[in-house]
């Protein structure tokens, strides 16, 4: 079974699967979703915890023989993977599948891993262990919705606010849930805020107490730019580059999606809806209405000549060319926004 991470709190009192997976990048919803996944098995007589950290050494007949030992006290247990990435070797699979195949009934399997690839979403060894427990997806929280996650963190704590104020926050946090989160906390300690006290913020307490922790990822980067926000991709372009990102990666991330753009917009051009077309080309579906802007904005041409001018800012940045390759990719991130030359709202 599949589920999303919002949804473990609504199945409460449901019985206990056998195997739970949780998948997610961003730490701190991760975190909280395993804290409440926990809490719920702990309920139910699993009182006794078993952590495993997987990497490149790890020994996987070791879960097997955790799983057929007995408690030292006679408790339920939870046996816990914590895995450095979610692709898993053969003797990983194979360890899973010969766990999954008679799971001991007094033990509770969670992995945590980073972000599940959709390629392997759909493959037969992970549809077979799908169907033996159940794969936790957990979101981000992409900027659009950032926001409404913040007012909600903000009146769990006790305090409401402006919506400009929410706004700068918003823009001083994003792409950083945990830095969110500190703020949030640190906001409510300086305030006296409470459950009982409730207190009210505006952009003034924003502007002087809350730090810009920002974070940003090539994913932020191309949201922005296929939404057609251009001030915000400049400035994630930016943010990028003083965090020592290569230039070479995020051009790699732009290029990737040129040539998807162009692959949807030659299917469009043949007749198929932007829906068939996007599914087509393997569109996730929250990047869906990102990229349909994108489509619906620019021309098969302009696409195409944007995929060139990537080409040449690759062999600008391997010295083949004079061209600055950080300016010329600023410009390609405009366009790609939909703008032709820097505007001025983003300067100021």
């Amino acid at each position: 079974m599949r589920i999303n991470s919002d949804q473990i709190a609504q199945s409460s009192g449901s019985k206990i699967a056998p195997f739970y997976w949780i998948a997610g990048d961003e730490t701190l919803l991760v975190q909280e979703t395993l804290t409440l996944l926990r809490t719920r098995v702990r309920e139910q007589g699993f009182s006794e915890w078993e952590l495993l950290f997987v990497d490149r050494s790890f020994d996987w007949q070791s879960l097997l023989q955790s799983g057929n030992s007995m408690s030292l006290f006679s408790d339920k247990k939870i046996i816990e993977l914590r895995l450095s990435s979610a692709k898993l070797d053969d003797a990983g699979k194979a360890a899973l599948k010969q766990y999954l195949q008679s799971p001991n009934p007094d033990n509770v399997l969670i992995l945590v891993s980073p972000r599940v690839e959709p390629a392997a979403l759909n493959t037969q060894w992970f549809k077979a262990l799908e169907s033996s427990g159940v794969f936790v997806t957990v979101w981000p929280i992409y900027a659009d919705k950032l926001p409404a996650w913040i007012r909600n963190r903000m009146a769990s704590a006790g305090m409401s606010a402006d919506p400009d104020a929410i706004a700068v926050l918003a823009e001083r946090v994003e792409g950083n849930l945990l830095a969110a989160d500190q703020e949030i906390q640190k906001l409510a300690v300086l305030t006296g805020a409470s459950r009982d006290k409730k207190i009210h913020i505006d952009r003034k307490h924003i502007m002087s107490l809350v730090a810009d922790s920002s974070r940003y990822s090539n994913f932020n980067l191309i949201d922005a730019a296929l939404s057609g926000d251009a001030r915000r991709s400049i400035k994630i372009v930016n943010g990028l580059r003083a965090e020592g990102t290569e230039i070479l990666q995020l051009l790699g991330a732009v290029s990737a999606e040129l040539r998807r753009l162009v692959a949807v917009s030659h299917h469009v051009a043949r007749g198929q809806s932007l829906g068939q077309a996007m599914k087509s080309e393997g569109v996730r579906r929250n990047h869906e209405k990102e990229l349909s802007q994108a489509v619906q904005r620019t021309s098969l041409k302009e696409l195409e000549t944007m995929l060139g001018d990537a080409r040449r800012i690759d062999l600008a940045v391997k010295g083949l060319s004079p061209a600055d390759p950080w300016s010329e990719l600023t410009q390609l991130v405009l366009r790609l926004s939909g703008h032709h030359i820097l505007p001025q709202s983003v300067l100021s």
